[in-house]
């Protein structure tokens, strides 16, 4: 039987796999609903905010960022209080695709579990929040040392 950890990167690298092919079809790449989910959901967040809330490190933000910006997605805008802070906006164009981007991520949910009973369902989700959340807390442990 293969390890937890496997079966999660299995998992994660097919999802990655779908979202690649989906998001294309928008003009993304297959990680950039990460970015502007959160953007959308936090219009003005600072780019630090963002890297710790993705999990992803500051240098390849700032890259990523670079091609939404330059592909209408997002608008960076210094901080008013500390003008090298950048800030993040969605772009109408962000805002427009918002929803079909929710709708391909639910999509690929419900293809993940539509043969797994409801009540088994909750069950799993309730345990891999568990486990997140463990491995959350260890990181940031970590990264305190």
């Amino acid at each position: 039987m293969d390890s937890f950890v496997k079966m999660i990167n299995r998992i994660s690298r097919l999802s990655a796999l779908y979202r690649e092919k989906e998001f294309k079809k928008l003009g993304l790449g297959e990680m950039h609903h990460a970015y502007i989910l959160s953007v959308c959901d936090e219009p003005g967040i600072s780019q630090e905010e963002l890297a710790c809330k993705i999990f992803i490190n500051k240098s390849n933000v700032a890259r990523q960022l670079a091609q939404l910006e330059q592909k209408g997605f997002i608008k960076r805008q210094s901080d008013e209080q500390d003008a090298r802070r950048l800030r993040i906006f969605p772009t109408d164009k962000a805002s427009a695709i918002e929803a079909e981007i929710r709708s391909i991520l639910a999509n690929w949910n419900q293809t993940l579990l539509n043969e797994i009973p409801s009540e088994q369902q909750a069950a799993i989700l309730s345990g891999l929040q568990r486990i997140m959340e463990k491995a959350e807390t260890e990181m940031c442990k970590k990264e305190q040392k």
